[in-house]
Parts: C-alpha cells; sequence; structure tokens
C-alpha cells in the first residue's frame, strides 16, 4: 500500500515567494521556485511518499467568476517578481518528470479535489496528503486524507486530520462548505451572510449540523440571527457554491506515472544544480547518500503528464 503527496503548486510558491529573500538566477528571480522545491525535498523527508504530482491553477476566468462577478476582485495583483517565475513551474517539473497537472477554467483546488477522489479508488493508494497553504482543502479531509499545511513561512509545518479541523475551525470537514457559505470569504471576496462571524456561524452549524438544516429550523434561531439569514439567503448559497471544490473534472490521469524513482531524485539533483541552489544539492545528496554522481539523470518523456 503507498502514500500519495498532492502538491498546491501556485499556493507553496506564493508562500515560499513572501518567506524567502530575494534570490535571482541569471539575472531571474527564483526565490519563490527555489522554495518551492525545499518544500518538495522537506515533503519527501516527512512524509515519505511513494507517489508525487503538482496541481497548478491556469491564467484566466474560473468558472466562478462566472458565477459571481465579484470573485476575487478586491486581491491585489501579484508582485511581477512572483509571476515572472510562475512558469518555471510546470517546466521544470516536467523536466524532472514530476506531473504537473492544470486545465483551463478551473483551479489547482478542483484539479486537487478531483484527482483526491480518483486516487482514493485505487487500491494500491491507501494515504492521500495534500501540501498547501488553502484551508478551503480542509472540506477533503476524511480517514485516508490529510492536509499538511505550511505555517511561519516554510519552516514551520501542520498535519491536518478531522480532529485538527475541529479544533481549528470548529466544524467536522463536511461543514467547512457550510461555515464558508455562512462567513464569506474576504480573501475570495465571496459575501456569505453579513453580519455573522465564526462564533455564530459554528453554533449553528454545531446545533444544526448544515445550511439547509439551518433554514428549515429559522423560526426556532433568534430575531437578529434570523433577520440576517433571511435578507442574505441567496449569497449564502451562492456562497456555498463557490466554496464547494469540483470532484467531477474530466480528468484522465495515469497515478502510477507520479510513482517517485531514481531517475527524478537525479533529475531534481541535476536541476538544483542548473540554478545553483547550493543548499538543495547538499539536502538532497545526504538524503540519497550521493557524495558526487557525474551522470546525467535519463528522463523517460512518458513519466511527465503535463495537461
Amino acid at each position: 500500500m503507498s502514500h500519495l503527496v498532492i502538491i498546491d503548486g501556485h499556493a507553496i510558491a506564493h508562500r515560499a515567494y513572501h518567506s524567502i529573500p530575494p534570490l535571482s538566477h541569471n539575472g531571474q528571480p527564483v526565490n519563490a521556485l527555489y522554495g518551492f522545491y525545499s518544500m518538495i525535498l522537506s515533503s519527501i523527508d516527512q512524509l515519505k511518499p511513494d507517489y508525487l504530482l503538482v496541481c497548478l491553477d491556469s491564467p484566466g476566468p474560473t468558472f466562478r467568476n462566472a458565477e459571481f462577478l465579484g470573485y476575487r476582485a478586491k486581491r491585489k495583483p501579484s508582485d511581477h517578481d512572483l509571476t515572472s517565475q510562475l512558469p518555471l513551474l510546470p517546466q521544470t517539473l516536467k523536466s524532472v518528470g514530476i506531473p504537473a497537472i492544470a486545465m483551463g477554467g478551473f483551479e489547482a483546488d478542483d484539479l486537487i479535489a478531483t484527482l483526491t477522489k480518483k486516487a482514493q479508488k485505487k487500491k494500491f493508494i491507501n494515504q492521500i496528503t495534500i501540501i498547501t497553504g488553502d484551508k478551503d482543502l480542509m472540506q477533503l479531509i476524511n480517514k485516508k486524507v490529510s492536509l499538511f499545511v505550511p505555517i511561519r513561512g516554510l519552516s514551520e509545518t501542520k498535519t491536518y486530520d478531522a480532529a485538527g479541523v475541529l479544533e481549528k475551525l470548529g466544524v467536522t470537514p463536511s461543514q467547512v462548505i457550510d461555515l464558508k457559505a455562512l462567513m464569506g470569504d474576504m480573501s475570495d471576496s465571496y459575501p456569505g451572510v453579513t453580519g455573522i462571524g465564526p462564533k455564530t456561524a459554528t453554533d449553528l452549524l454545531t446545533k444544526y449540523q448544515n445550511l439547509d438544516n439551518i433554514y428549515v429550523h429559522l423560526n426556532e434561531i433568534g430575531d437578529s440571527v434570523r433577520e440576517r439569514l433571511i435578507k442574505d439567503k441567496n449569497n449564502a448559497y451562492l456562497s456555498k457554491k463557490l466554496a464547494t471544490l469540483i470532484c467531477n473534472i474530466p480528468l484522465k490521469f495515469r497515478f502510477r506515472s507520479a510513482r517517485l524513482n531514481q531517475d527524478k531524485f537525479l533529475g531534481l539533483l541535476s536541476l538544483f544544480e542548473e540554478y545553483n541552489f547550493k543548499s538543495l544539492i547538499g539536502r538532497l545528496k545526504k538524503k540519497l547518500a550521493i557524495n558526487e554522481i557525474k551522470d546525467k539523470p535519463k528522463i523517460n518523456s512518458n513519466q511527465a503528464s503535463l495537461f
């Protein structure tokens, strides 16, 4: 039985960019790239995956923009030094044979949700860990699926299971989308119910389990909260739709292509040497107990699956 790790690529790259001091290679900023691969090494060391793949966002609008014109409208544009590095992720991942998956119209979160659902049906995969800084993915957690979240930059991490979600948010993984429906989400700019914050939302969900049941029992809820729920019912259900990850994207993916092997480790080493990532070279050589490697890796093009 095997362990699959799925990395939320752009989420980790964004966190790396803001956590690591400026770093360049031939005039190209590479601190986000460096931090991204540092996290890959950390995940290999700590999680010991048998399979590893990366999901990436695609440029352009998604179906959520069509559903709600204000979706993510308040986000500030990313720094040019960061955006200039993002194309390097699929390029470098392909070069080392690690699958990098993206699909126009869908966010990486939706691809992760779809692949997580597919992976749970594979008999040879019994554990799935998602590496992300996005707590929306907590809705995917179950006995087989956990989240591995970097905190304080990239130097510390926390693993979330169902008990961890309850401790962090006050709800179960299956209630995360209902929590978002009630509270909204400032980061993604969807509305929720005006005036309902974490305490009221978690109290409602503890008592009534889900959004539908809350509206069934409106007559039992205090006047002030009931009025807010009635006034913003459409926004609540819109927010729930926006928060719900898509698990049925028509992706064809061969999970065995994500298996970690010696060629991929050698490919990583060659990549780190190309970018002069000295610290990563040292970490990888120590991990593999390699003192000196003269032969360049031979990457099988069939190992990479880039959508």
